[in-house]
């Protein structure tokens, strides 16, 4: 078991190899992108990957705080979801509504590699090939549908 400083240290290392292994893959627009701090461009849209002792995941939250705008943003996800099976692979779980923090209701749409852990690092290349994966369908999905979603 670690500590808490030595898991922040983790973190950190594996953030920093997995920013490392990415430099050199570019966006599906052609340019350089930080992959870690995935910018959508569209507030309340966040693609996030986060990891932990247990599983790593890669998620779309939609954040916005208004109920309303927030649906309308799951259900423009939901009008590209062929588009977003046959581009980005897996079995993703599609939640209308999610609690994510004490009291903040999202959407998310999300798909979890179980059994994972940071603080074993010889599982460390499973994890980044799953977040290379996932991220860069992602991304590639991403720029064929943004131009539908509003600022």
């Amino acid at each position: 078991m670690y500590s808490k400083h030595e898991m922040t240290r983790l973190r950190e290392q594996f953030w920093t190899s997995f920013g490392k292994y990415m430099v050199p893959v570019p966006s599906a627009g052609g340019h350089k992108i930080n992959w870690i701090n995935y910018k959508t461009g569209v507030r309340y849209i966040r693609f996030l990957m986060e990891t932990d002792r247990e599983e790593a995941i890669v998620e779309i939250v939609l954040s916005h705080p208004d109920p309303y705008e927030r649906q309308q943003c799951f259900d423009t996800f939901v009008q590209w979801k062929p588009l977003f099976i046959t581009t980005v692979p897996g079995q993703w779980n599609w939640e209308q509504e999610s609690v994510r923090g004490p009291g903040k209701i999202c959407s998310r749409i999300h798909i979890a590699l179980p059994g994972k852990s940071i603080a074993r690092q010889q599982e460390w290349p499973a994890i980044i090939t799953f977040f290379k994966t996932h991220i860069v369908a992602l991304d590639e999905f991403w720029q064929m549908v943004k131009d539908g979603f509003g600022d």
